[in-house]
């Protein structure tokens, strides 16, 4: 156990973290030299970088797209963003210093509730044959980690996950002080090694997806 502690808790998370942010900045590269699309402007769009922003706040708050082209999925896709975004909250509110457990059990709650609920629409007989395997996996993925934190306790241990993270970011790695939380650590390293992969790193693409294609900017 003693070696598996050590690869989970001290080493992976650098190579996770590393392989993270080299596979982000290869996406961003990648979507900033495609080909320009063609401007079709059929309707109006905001102008100013005050509009655009408010557009886009709008957009990662609401899912006010997906509202209107896929509303039967809407709200539960709604809630998991909502409890990823808690949840994240939490995390950096841990960071500063700040923990508030609640935050994140009810943003834990939310993702795993979202991510069960998108899960079990997708096996409906309308969604079931345009859903394709790696959707289910990055539902199974969210869902695992939201609720591998409730069960394992890991959003009620602000102190000790603050103390861990330290360690990492000061490059003087410890294992956290309680076992049990190199499970949740462990889904949390796979997350980060699948993220710039996968299709869950489209928010990263929202800048590209305005400016680029709906907005037809070419800067």
């Amino acid at each position: 156990m003693g070696w598996l502690a050590y690869l989970v808790g001290i080493f992976l998370p650098y190579v996770a973290l590393a392989v993270f942010v080299a596979g982000f900045i290869y996406r961003v590269v990648c979507w900033s030299r495609a080909p320009r699309h063609l401007p079709w402007e059929l309707f109006p769009y905001p102008r100013t970088a005050g509009e655009r922003v408010g557009e886009m706040v709008m957009e990662v708050v609401s899912l006010r797209s997906l509202k209107l082209h896929n509303k039967n999925i809407w709200l539960p896709s709604l809630l998991m963003h909502w409890g990823i975004y808690l949840v994240a909250g939490w995390l950096f509110l841990v960071l500063v210093g700040c923990p508030v457990g609640l935050l994140g059990y009810l943003g834990g709650l939310a993702a795993a509730g979202g991510s069960l609920w998108m899960f079990a629409k997708r096996l409906c007989r309308g969604l079931k044959i345009l859903s394709t395997p790696v959707e289910y996996l990055n539902l199974l993925l969210v869902f695992l980690i939201s609720a591998g934190g409730i069960i394992s306790g890991f959003f009620g241990e602000g102190p000790a996950v603050r103390e861990y993270a330290v360690g990492l970011l000061s490059l003087a790695p410890r294992l956290p002080s309680r076992p049990s939380l190199l499970w949740e650590i462990f889904f949390l390293e796979i997350f980060l090694l699948y993220l710039p992969f996968g299709r869950m790193i489209h928010f990263a693409a929202k800048y590209f997806t305005y400016h680029r294609v709906k907005w037809g900017e070419s800067h």
